[in-house]
């Protein structure tokens, strides 16, 4: 599974032209993570389309929150039918979020995605850019997608990132627990603060199979350890 967006990379689906910032819901999921795409040039502007699967079976994504980086303009935020989208600035090391929101029966059902459209001023010259973002679900599961790419092994929650210039240095990546943070813009506040990915429910429950097979077999092997021990004073008590 890919998880580095490279540059003019080509459209995975062909959707017939509509209204401009539309959410498009794309049957099957391709890649189960938050990820990012534009055809971007350094010094010009460009529009990006965040593309969010919901992979959840039982639950649909009722909230998509994204960070752009400080040096990342954010000039337009196309209207999406049936979700409420808002920018908040946030402080100028912070950059800006971008938040949507969906009204009853826009959510993004399991196994289809929605994209979002958003057009920046003129993107920098640089190898990549960064796009923490969340994701919440109608049961209350959040997955922060904020984890980079630190050696051979792809993260669980992997960092939307956008590959701008390939020919530059790369950025040195460090592991990372930045989301979108709270913010406030008037009555409305941001998603609350997240430190790290929230595990979905499947791999919540691969991870207490885990730890319950561990702690069932260090019971079994203190339960045969105790058997021979016993066994041992035993046969002493009964030695001439």
């Amino acid at each position: 599974m890919p998880r580095r967006i490279r540059r003019h990379i080509a459209s995975l689906v062909t959707v017939a032209a509509g209204a401009a910032g539309a959410v498009l819901l794309v049957s099957g999921i391709a890649a189960a993570h938050v990820s990012v795409t534009g055809d971007v040039i350094p010094g010009k502007p460009a529009t990006l389309e965040f593309r969010v699967p919901s992979e959840l079976a039982d639950a649909s994504t009722i909230r998509v929150a994204v960070i752009v980086p400080p040096e990342l303009e954010v000039t337009d935020v196309p209207a999406v039918e049936g979700w409420t989208g808002k920018k908040i600035a946030g402080p100028a090391d912070e950059g800006t979020q971008l938040l949507w929101t969906a009204k009853p029966g826009y959510d993004i059902p399991p196994k289809e995605s929605g994209t979002f459209t958003v057009k920046v001023g003129p993107v920098p010259d640089r190898y990549s850019l960064d796009f923490p973002s969340e994701q919440t679900y109608s049961n209350g599961t959040i997955a922060a997608w904020n984890q980079p790419a630190t050696g051979s092994e792809d993260p669980e929650f992997p960092l939307p990132v956008l590959t701008v210039n390939p020919e530059a240095d790369p950025p040195a990546r460090q592991a990372t627990g930045s989301s979108p943070s709270a913010a406030t813009d008037g009555a409305e506040t941001a998603p609350a603060p997240t430190v790290a990915a929230t595990p979905t429910p499947s791999a919540a429950a691969e991870e207490a199979g885990s730890s319950l097979g561990i702690v069932v077999g260090i019971g079994a092997a203190a339960a045969v350890g105790g058997a021979v021990l016993l066994q041992r004073r035993r046969s002493r008590s009964v030695s001439p």
